[in-house]
């Protein structure tokens, strides 16, 4: 084996979600399908995902929720910042900058409309100090409504 080829994602409304992972975390799209299923292929920070749109499914409850896997993207201290103030901004649910459950590395936790779990994960340089321990199974996605900025034109 060669390393990672990708991380499958689902999504219930892929133009949304196109939109979330351009605008909030820089995301380009670089091929994307109609038929037989609608998916988009993309690159976040040097991370390749593939988000496949499907029927909308029931909720999870809290328990599953914090069951399911995250995606997380090292960043730097500005990085982190810089996120954190666009979730604010955008009215994204988030956990964060908060001091990872053990160790000294700092996390910021989110994610996108449909519910997958997403965070930064800064190792060092972060200023701690002050900062709120994040309690493992404190915080989970949910999934929210989400317009994001109007659609581009393609």
């Amino acid at each position: 084996m060669d390393g990672l080829s990708h991380v499958g994602l689902k999504s219930a409304n892929l133009d949304v979600t196109e939109r979330f992972y351009t605008q909030v975390l820089s995301g380009e799209v670089f091929r994307r399908r109609e038929e037989p299923d609608r998916r988009i292929w993309m690159t976040v920070a040097g991370v390749r995902l593939e988000i496949a749109e499907m029927a909308p499914w029931a909720p999870f409850d809290d328990h599953q929720r914090l069951a399911t896997p995250a995606v997380s993207f090292l960043a730097s201290p500005t990085e982190v910042d810089d996120v954190a103030q666009q979730l604010r901004n955008l009215g994204v649910p988030h956990r964060g900058p908060v001091l990872k459950a053990t160790g000294q590395a700092v996390g910021l936790y989110f994610g996108d409309p449909d519910g997958n779990s997403l965070s930064l994960s800064c190792p060092d340089g972060y200023p701690a100090h002050g900062l709120d321990r994040n309690i493992a199974g404190s915080w989970a996605a949910a999934p929210y409504a989400w317009p994001g900025a109007p659609a581009r034109v393609r």
